[in-house]
C-alpha cells in the first residue's frame, strides 16, 4: 500500500530554537496516528507545516505522490490536506451547512442553492450515523458537536489526509 503522506527531514528554526529536528514520518491510506510529546515538543508546529501554515527551513512532503520543498495553505487543501485545530473555525451566526460548505459556490450562479446544501451536508452526517439538525446555528452548539461539524467540513473537500490537533478533549468515543 502506497503512502498518502511522507514528510522526509524536516526541520524548522525559530531564533535559538529548533522546533523541528530533521523529523521524518510515512502514512498509508487507513492508517491513524498520534503525536505524543511534552508542551514546546513541537507537535503543533508540525501539523502547521504539514498545512502550510508554518514555513520549514529544510525537508520535503510527500504528498500523494507529489513532493514539496514548501506548502501553503491552499496547497495543502488542494492536495487533500484537512487540520482541525483546537481553535475551531466556524461562524456561530450561520447554520452547519453553511459552516461546512463555507467558500464553496454550492447551488446556483448568484445564489447559493441552501436546499441543496443542507442535503449535501446530511448526506456527509449519514454516512457516520451522526444525527444533527443542518440548519441548526452553530452557536449554542457542545464543543464535540462543533468538532463534528469541522470533520463534516473536510469530507465535503475530498479530504484525504484529516490531522486534528487535540481532539479528545472534546469528542468522546
Amino acid at each position: 500500500m502506497e503512502n498518502i503522506l511522507e514528510l522526509k527531514d524536516i526541520t524548522k528554526l525559530y531564533p535559538g530554537v529548533t522546533a523541528l529536528d530533521h523529523v521524518s514520518l510515512s502514512v498509508r491510506k487507513g492508517e491513524v496516528h498520534a503525536l505524543i510529546g511534552e508542551n514546546g515538543a513541537g507537535k503543533s508546529t508540525l501539523i502547521k507545516a504539514i498545512a502550510g501554515a508554518v514555513n520549514v527551513n529544510s525537508g520535503t512532503f510527500v504528498i500523494g505522490g507529489k513532493s514539496f520543498t514548501s506548502l501553503d495553505p491552499l496547497s495543502a487543501i488542494q492536495n487533500g490536506v484537512a487540520v482541525i485545530y483546537q481553535e475551531l473555525n466556524l461562524v456561530p451566526s450561520i447554520s452547519v451547512a453553511e459552516n461546512i460548505f463555507l467558500g464553496e459556490k454550492v447551488g446556483g450562479k448568484w445564489m447559493p442553492d441552501f436546499k441543496k446544501m443542507h442535503m449535501r451536508a446530511q448526506e456527509i452526517f449519514r454516512q457516520f450515523n451522526i444525527e444533527i439538525d443542518t440548519r441548526r446555528m452553530v452557536q449554542g452548539m457542545s464543543t464535540g458537536q462543533m468538532q463534528l461539524v469541522e470533520i463534516a467540513k473536510a469530507i465535503s473537500r475530498n479530504a484525504r489526509i484529516l490531522i486534528m490537533d487535540e481532539p479528545s478533549a472534546s469528542l468522546s468515543t
